[in-house]
């Protein structure tokens, strides 16, 4: 058979499983479609016009792959306990492999992750068989950071989203966490007289499934029964202070993503039911949420990026580039001596922590209870942190200049102050934006004129949507320079004064 054709097969085996499940069902004018062409492998699109509020599909807890439904917690039910009973399990058991489950990943990512190894080991036998044959299995077809080659990632230029992908810890944990409890455990894990992977074909599956349950899984939320005013602000975001499990969810995770949806997925007591948020048209692709996310995350965790999610974008400013902004304000060396002195006053500060740098972003609003993003994204203001470092330092260096500026009044003192942070800062986001090694408008030809595609596109709308913050962030800086400028009559490095034109 050809691709097309195997793809085409394994969509109608899974929609013929799925509606063959006890209480599972899925609204007639609903279709899975091919998007591969656009790099989006399986969605659903409605064939009909779908009023709002309509149910597209419920799921029953009993069809979703989860500790709950787990032939492996069956059989191994010391490995889903609580922690308080994993601790006594362990003294019993002396079981090293559970002797230090890792803080940093919750505990339910780690069940699924050995759920997931078990069902792929005993794939022909599993019950979800069919659902387990539409998900990704091999690194080719992931576009999730991790499975980026050194050249891929490094179109990313200087976004610093590569240094999220934790590869070195992840092989840690699976290597401490993961790998020693299937070896223990061997002749649960494995069919009969099934060969028996090595620790380095165990370590690429626990890398594979690891990026399978980040991209397709679901934190499964008990019921929501609660008062609506304690609902999170948002309104999109499940609450993660709740007790929760992870969870492959078939159906739901066929749904694609973006800034702008009009399906919800709501968790009850029994299942979980996708409703429509607005009237959905015939043709038009059934889309979820999955946060305000900026693009450079979105590639890490699901690999993929949306225009829509560009008002989300973020970039990070070191403090190394802050620092050396600040220096370079000073041309007399002693000067320079006197502000390296302050920055590391900064530096030991315990109330201050600098060292992990700062966040720009927009102001912007979530999506409305329609799921359509209303309201525009702009770029409003920097860090409050970002603003204290740099002024604090600035209004120490400038204390001599201040008296000899100064325009009678204590307004000049705090003018000369703001103008000279707005100035450090404009500089500190030209210098950022310096960092990426093609222009704003080479990339944006590039996405207009379609020469790239793939993970190229993808690193490219990454790439973009970071320098266009940056630019924003440095015209709003120059903008709020002259008007303060302006309206003082004091001359900015970039605008003459009124003052100085009537000379």
């Amino acid at each position: 058979m050809t691709d097309q054709t195997d793809f085409e097969h394994d969509s109608n085996s899974f929609l013929d499983w799925f509606t063959r499940q006890p209480g599972t069902a899925l609204h007639d004018s609903l279709e899975i479609v091919d998007f591969r062409d656009r790099d989006a492998g399986r969605g659903i699109i409605a064939t009909a016009d779908i009023p709002a509020e309509t149910d597209l599909f419920t799921i029953p807890r009993s069809t979703i792959i989860s500790a709950e439904t787990s032939e492996l917690a069956k059989r191994l039910p010391e490995l889903f306990r609580e922690p308080t009973d994993v601790g006594s399990t362990q003294e019993d058991d002396g079981d090293e492999a559970l002797d230090s489950l890792p803080t940093e990943l919750p505990a339910s990512w780690l069940n699924l992750i050995l759920i997931l190894l078990y069902e792929s080991f005993h794939h022909s036998t599993s019950k979800w068989l069919p659902y387990l044959r539409i998900l990704p299995s091999t690194p080719s077809q992931f576009d999730t950071l991790m499975f980026w080659a050194d050249a891929e990632l490094g179109e990313l230029q200087a976004s610093t989203i590569p240094s999220k992908i934790g590869k070195h810890s992840a092989d840690t944990m699976f290597k401490e966490r993961i790998i020693p409890i299937v070896k223990k455990h061997a002749n649960v894990f494995y069919p009969p007289d099934a060969t028996r992977l090595s620790d380095e074909d165990l370590l690429q599956n626990c890398h594979i499934i690891g990026s399978l349950i980040m991209s397709y899984a679901f934190d499964l939320q008990p019921d929501e029964d609660e008062d609506p005013e304690d609902e999170n602000q948002d309104g999109w975001i499940e609450d993660q202070s709740k007790p929760s499990t992870m969870g492959m969810v078939p159906m739901a995770d066929m749904l694609n993503a973006d800034a702008e949806f009009n399906a919800h997925l709501s968790h009850g007591d029994d299942a979980l039911t996708m409703t429509s948020l607005r009237e959905i048209k015939a043709g038009e692709e059934v889309l979820n949420y999955y946060g305000p996310l900026p693009n450079g995350e979105l590639l890490r965790r699901y690999g993929y990026t949306s225009s829509k999610h560009t008002r989300y974008d973020v970039v990070e400013i070191s403090w190394d580039l802050v620092k050396q902004v600040l220096e370079d304000n000073e041309k007399d060396e002693k000067m320079r001596e006197k502000v390296r002195d302050l920055l590391l006053k900064v530096e030991e500060d315990e109330d201050i922590d600098v060292k992990e740098g700062f966040l720009i972003e927009r102001e912007t609003e979530g999506p409305n209870d329609q799921g359509i993003c209303d309201t525009t994204a702009s770029f409003t203001k920097f860090p409050d942190e970002l603003v204290d470092v740099i002024t604090s330092v600035l209004s120490e260096t400038l204390n001599n200049k201040v008296q000899s500026e100064k325009s009678g009044n204590a307004a000049g003192d705090k003018g000369l102050l703001k103008r000279h942070t707005l100035t450090t800062l404009r500089e500190a986001m030209r210098r950022r934006l310096a960092f990426y090694a093609t222009s704003h408008e080479h990339d944006e030809n590039a996405l207009k004129n379609g020469s790239a595609s793939g993970r190229l596109k993808h690193a490219i709308r990454v790439r973009v949507g970071e320098k266009l913050l940056l630019k924003e962030a440095a015209d709003w800086s120059e903008q709020m320079l002259q008007k303060y400028s302006s309206k003082h009559g004091i001359a900015s490095d970039s605008q003459p004064s009124r003052k100085k034109q009537k000379r």
